[in-house]
């Protein structure tokens, strides 16, 4: 299992506490995610630690549903899930945020927690040959897009 881990970041000019509003309000997740789309039926009331979701990702004509508990849930500072598909976990991801002078830092990181059996599934489930290189594209688009929306609500 790899557990190398593959990160972005961008500075966006809002608060943190918009910046946190915005990455937890999972009804609007969609916007900002490039595969993921949370159905209102699956919405937790609450994002705490060990709440769990239940998510559709889709690529193009391959779709495919996950489970999602949140790990950590630090308002204004931290949000970070793990992500299990047929009960497996294949990812964690983590958005760190840090106040600075002109707003906020955003990191946004992810790690593969598939072994090489679920690899190997998940290119016939998704389409996605190279998982690491697809998921760079999708944190550099996710980012940019919530800095969109934190600026344009800040």
């Amino acid at each position: 299992m790899r557990q190398s881990a593959i990160v972005g970041s961008v500075e966006i000019l809002a608060s943190p506490a918009t910046v946190y509003r915005l990455i937890t309000d999972l009804s609007a997740w969609s916007r900002f995610a490039v595969e993921t789309r949370i159905p209102p039926s699956a919405l937790p009331r609450e994002l705490v630690p060990g709440t769990t979701f239940h998510a559709w990702n889709r690529i193009g004509p391959w779709r495919w549903r996950t489970t999602t508990t949140v790990l950590q849930a630090e308002p204004f500072r931290t949000v970070a899930f793990m992500v299990k598909s047929f009960g497996r976990p294949v990812s964690a991801w983590r958005y760190d945020i840090v106040p600075t002078a002109r707003g906020s830092r955003v990191t946004e990181s992810t790690r593969d927690l598939r072994g090489g059996l679920m690899r190997l599934l998940s290119v016939a489930a998704t389409g996605v040959v190279d998982r690491d290189a697809r998921n760079r594209r999708n944190i550099v688009l996710t980012l940019a897009r919530l800095r969109d929306a934190a600026e344009t609500t800040a």
